[in-house]
């Protein structure tokens, strides 16, 4: 376990051993439980993922559309 510092811009610098774990612009959620703050990093959907998420009979080509243009808009964010 490592101490770090909150500094007064509100960042917080992670210990080397754990920067080597995340490349640079990796995306991280944030929570807190208690007095303990929780980061896991977030993961693209893989195509099977969202396979998943439709119904079993095919959807509309209006409803392929919207979805793969909800998935360009998050990665453009993404990128920022």
């Amino acid at each position: 376990m490592k101490a770090v510092k909150v500094e007064t811009d509100g960042s917080i610098k992670l210990p080397e051993e754990m920067l080597r774990l995340f490349p640079t612009s990796t995306e991280l959620a944030v929570w807190t439980e208690g007095d303990t703050i929780v980061l896991k990093r977030l993961q693209p959907l893989k195509p099977s993922q969202i396979a998943e998420r439709v119904p079993q009979k095919e959807p509309p080509l209006k409803d392929i559309a919207s979805e793969v243009h909800r998935m360009r808009r998050e990665a453009r964010r993404r990128r920022g």
